[in-house]
This record gives structure tokens, sequence and C-alpha cells, in this order.
């Protein structure tokens, strides 16, 4: 748990070396998301946004980014826009269900965006004081390099206050 309030703390502040941190943090902790290169390029009040590079670990036989790593990088944003505005100190995150709206072929490095609004945030608090678990639905839009939206990723997450799970 002291891991996630350094999280936190660093996904609280907008500079570049605070971010850089988070990205060395996640590397360790989220190992597979490690080889794909994404980088946080910003966490701006109730948005954040990460990059993925169009390299050749994440290309597909054509040559743009492939169909998994895209829907990597939805789940990836939405999953650290809800563990920056609800605190993965607080509660524990599972992804449930995720899909994929694909649009554009990924030809460039790109760019997830996801939001969650404090207005959200109560209503999730909320839901979750009066029940053990819910589900939040998150959305994750996928920009290239001219702002173009190239797929749209849709993840169902699983909240769980800390103090209800039950670990082995």
């Amino acid at each position: 748990m002291k891991a996630f309030k350094l999280l936190k703390k660093f996904l609280n502040r907008q500079d570049k070396l605070s971010l850089i941190a988070v990205d060395n943090i996640l590397k360790i902790a989220i190992p597979f998301n490690a080889p794909h290169g994404f980088s946080i390029q910003s966490v701006e009040g109730d948005i954040v946004r990460i990059k993925i590079p169009n390299r050749k670990l994440n290309q597909n036989h054509l040559g743009g980014v492939h169909a998994c790593a895209i829907a990597t990088l939805g789940e990836f944003c939405a999953g650290m826009t809800i563990a920056k505005q609800l605190g993965l100190d607080e509660y524990r995150l599972i992804l449930k269900q995720l899909s994929v709206d694909y649009l554009l072929q990924g030809r460039t490095d790109l760019v997830g965006e996801s939001r969650l609004s404090n207005e959200q945030c109560d209503l999730i608090k909320n839901q979750l004081s009066q029940n053990d678990k819910i589900l939040v639905d998150q959305k994750t839009d996928i920009f290239n390099a001219k702002n173009e939206l190239v797929a749209v990723v849709t993840t169902k997450w699983q909240l769980k206050n800390w103090n209800q799970v039950q670990l082995k």
C-alpha cells in the first residue's frame, strides 16, 4: 500500500520528472506493459494522456500499431485515469471487459486520452459506500500524430474497497 501512496503522490504532480518516476514505477508494477514503451504525456485535472510509439515491437504486418497494442494503450490509459482520480490505495481495480472500435490504421505514434470528471468520481464513491463492489465504464480515445481519432477503447472495471478484498 505504501507504493500506491507514492504513485498517487507522483501522479498529482505535473512536472516531467514526476511523470518519468511514474513511468519507471509502472514498468516494474506492470511488467507486461514495459516492452511497449508507453510514456505518460500528461496528467492534468481529470485527463490522462499516454503515448505508445510506432516501433517494430508494437507493429502489425502492415507496419501500423498492432490492434492489441492499441487495446492495451486504451486499457492502460483508462486504468491510470481511474487510479489517478480515485487512488489505488483505497480501491482495487480489475479489468472486467474491453472492447475496441478501430477507425483508422495507427501509422504514427499514438496517444490515448481518458477522462474521469470529479462528478463521476463522487458518484462512484457514493456507489462504493453503498455496495461492496461496482462496475465502472471508462472510455479512451486513441489519436494519431495528426490528432485524428484512430480508435475508441471502452473498458469496464470492477472497483472494490480494499477492506472488502480477501487476499490469500
